[in-house]
């Protein structure tokens, strides 16, 4: 079986979480992960798959470290702890954020 990364080599090993099978070129040993699983890993915990990235810090985040801080964004939690804990994300008016969240939500369907 061929590497399912580079579809050359052999394939010897496989990725503990993609499960995909790989060879030594594209494999950590180390962490028993392939390289594209290494890449996308979390910056803070380097042990989850990274969902987005911290608009402040651009470090990449996995949910368990990051905070939503509004519909669509999510920080970091070093950034949060910094620049956000303690305040309010949304507006006094509830209703206003859940219409703009529907209205948002309504856009992305049309596309």
């Amino acid at each position: 079986m061929k590497c399912e990364i580079c579809d050359e080599k052999e394939a010897k090993y496989e990725c503990k979480i993609c499960k995909r099978k790989v060879c030594e070129d594209d494999y950590n040993k180390n962490k028993g992960i392939c390289k594209i699983c290494s890449s996308l890993l979390c910056e803070i915990c380097h042990e989850r798959l990274s969902i987005t990235f911290c608009p402040i810090c651009g470090r990449l985040i996995c949910d368990k470290d990051s905070v939503q801080i509004d519909n669509v964004r999510r920080v970091c939690i070093d950034c949060y702890n910094k620049y956000f804990k303690g305040k309010l994300f949304y507006p006094n008016n509830s209703s206003k954020y859940i219409n703009g969240a529907i209205r948002l939500a309504k856009r992305v369907i049309k596309t």
